[in-house]
């Protein structure tokens, strides 16, 4: 296997997948065997919430409805000052509504490019520094739902698919995510093929059995790692 990173560094492992077909399963089981897992979904909420200039740039070009609704006033106002109560909180000061947001982008292709084009740069020097950080580490894991959507392949040394069936999908989408059938299908197709997936990645796992099963193709593939 040729190292596209520091070669004195960690094998740099990149799991990715359609969403819902079960990355977090393989990370879960990865992280049991003392395996550093980076989730860039995580990393995406972190800069989110604490990165004002992205929280700016989201607000400028999507509109304020994209943050969340100012909290209801509990506080006894007539123990106030008038001038306290008005005070204005700046709108920054309020966290993103990502519910809000991934309606607005997945029902347009161009505004999600636009999302990504400010959220990824963020994500990815973040990602960076903490594989950075695990530089001792034989193997760091990095969970990327759009590894091949944002061309980031050379940012790993391997990459695995997770893939199971649309139905499974379907069926977790609509559970975990309370989202609807037009929902799940704008979601399904905001990402490449689960097939063109499979076909782009060094290893490929099948999420559609048991999680045993998972495990045992997990554990396979982590010994021709060493």
């Amino acid at each position: 296997m040729q190292k596209h990173s520091n070669p004195n560094g960690p094998i740099v492992l990149g799991i990715t997948g359609t969403i819902a077909s079960g990355k977090s399963t393989v990370g879960r089981l990865l992280a049991e065997k003392n395996i550093p897992v980076i989730d860039t979904d995580q990393l995406t909420h972190d800069v989110l919430a604490h990165d004002v200039s992205v929280k700016k740039a989201i607000v400028e070009q999507f509109g304020p409805g994209v943050l969340e609704a100012p909290a209801t006033e509990t506080t006894n106002t007539a123990a106030i000052s008038s001038e306290a109560a008005n005070a204005e909180i700046s709108p920054l000061d309020r966290p993103i509504d990502r519910k809000n947001l991934a309606k607005i982008v997945f029902k347009n292709a161009d505004s999600r490019r636009k999302l990504e084009q400010i959220v990824h740069p963020s994500v990815v020097l973040s990602c960076r520094r903490r594989i950075k950080e695990l530089n001792q580490e034989k193997i760091v894991a990095v969970l990327v739902p759009l590894l091949f959507e944002a061309n980031m392949a050379d940012e790993y040394d391997e990459i695995w698919t997770v893939f199971t069936s649309e139905e499974v999908l379907k069926q977790r989408l609509g559970e975990r995510d309370k989202l609807d059938a037009i929902e799940i299908q704008r979601r399904l197709e905001a990402q490449l093929p689960q097939s063109e997936k499979c076909n782009r990645a060094d290893q490929v796992i099948d999420n559609s059995h048991s999680e045993a099963e998972t495990a045992r193709q997990v554990n396979l593939l982590l010994e021709k790692l060493h």
